[in-house]
């Protein structure tokens, strides 16, 4: 006995921690650093564990309710590891949803300029819609992990799962925002190629009207009596 208690409950409780807190951790980084969103829903189940921990280890808990307070603690460790990442893979979803929304309003002007040469790696729709199901599976292998009432390598596999469709999300969101930027990039160049024709344009004209005025006095006289101007007026 341990404590009061079974010393094969009290070493079942700390195999877990041994071999779960580290997955909770790297949870909690990914959640906060990776995706950049601060959540307490790792610190809350770990403190959830440690409270059935102590309930376990307190002299007025039943002997018979010492297996619920172990797998309630692994129920905690599970939330605390698999939920992070489904957090992580919903907010940039809606991320994508934005970008996604405006590529396909840019796409007919990107194929267009597929033809001479531009944009080669811009996905079409087929292509996305490929990409998107691929990620869509990683996640429903995750979302099927998350039913499963105990840690095991199965349940691994499906919080894996859940990395890996956020890493493959994360990338075509780059690569849909870099092409945006690109395609921008393009447009506004080609106005200020406009703009910058019409200001050449008009500077020849000014010039040329400007150095007929200075050597032509028969013509600056013209253009004095056409506009109204006394040649002596001041």
């Amino acid at each position: 006995m341990i404590c009061g208690v079974d010393q094969a409950i009290v070493e079942r409780f700390l195999i877990l921690i041994r071999d779960n807190y580290p997955k909770a951790d790297r949870a909690s980084f990914f959640l906060e650093e990776v995706a950049g969103k601060t959540h307490t829903l790792v610190m809350a189940n770990l403190r959830d564990v440690l409270s059935h921990l102590a309930t376990t280890l307190s002299s007025d808990t039943r002997p018979e309710d010492w297996e619920a307070q172990l797998a309630s603690a692994e129920e905690h460790f599970r939330r605390a590891i698999q939920e992070p990442y489904a957090i992580a893979l919903g907010n940039l979803r809606e991320k994508f949803g934005a970008v996604h929304a405006e590529y396909e309003k840019a796409y007919p002007g990107i194929n267009k300029l597929k033809q001479s040469g531009l944009f080669v790696t811009a996905p079409d729709n087929e292509e996305l819609q490929t990409k998107l199901r691929k990620i869509a599976k990683l996640a429903s292998e995750g979302r099927s992990a998350k039913r499963r009432n105990r840690i095991d390598a199965e349940w691994d596999a499906g919080v894996a799962s859940y990395v890996e469709a956020y890493d493959q999300l994360e990338l075509l969101t780059k690569s849909l925002s870099s092409h945006l930027q690109e395609h921008r990039t393009l447009k506004d160049g080609g106005q200020g190629k406009v703009w910058g024709i019409v200001g050449i344009v008009l500077a020849i004209i000014f010039f040329f009207v400007s150095t007929v005025l200075v050597l032509s006095p028969t013509f600056t006289a013209k253009a004095q009596a056409i506009l109204g101007i006394s040649a002596g007026a001041h």
